[in-house]
């Protein structure tokens, strides 16, 4: 018997909004700050990338690149995940 595999729609939504211990891609970033994008963009945090949510509180931890970095919230809201 031949079996339909169902696609799922991924969800996407900004890293603040994400569950502790979530792992997906880096969807975009979105803001119209350059500053606030040059320092994502330097830090190595781009569109495709896989990135795992480890913490919210004190302060967003999360891993890119096996290379963990945290954040305030103002910066992890310009921050789209699909998972």
């Amino acid at each position: 018997m031949l079996m339909e595999s169902s696609h799922l729609a991924l969800k996407t939504t900004t890293l603040c909004a994400m569950e502790p211990r979530k792992t997906g891609k880096i969807s975009h970033l979105e803001t119209k700050n350059p500053g606030i994008l040059q320092k994502l963009v330097s830090m190595g945090i781009l569109p495709g990338m896989p990135v795992t949510l480890l913490r919210r509180s004190p302060s967003y931890l999360f891993e890119v690149d096996q290379t963990r970095y945290a954040v305030d919230r103002e910066i992890a809201n310009h921050i789209y995940v699909s998972y």
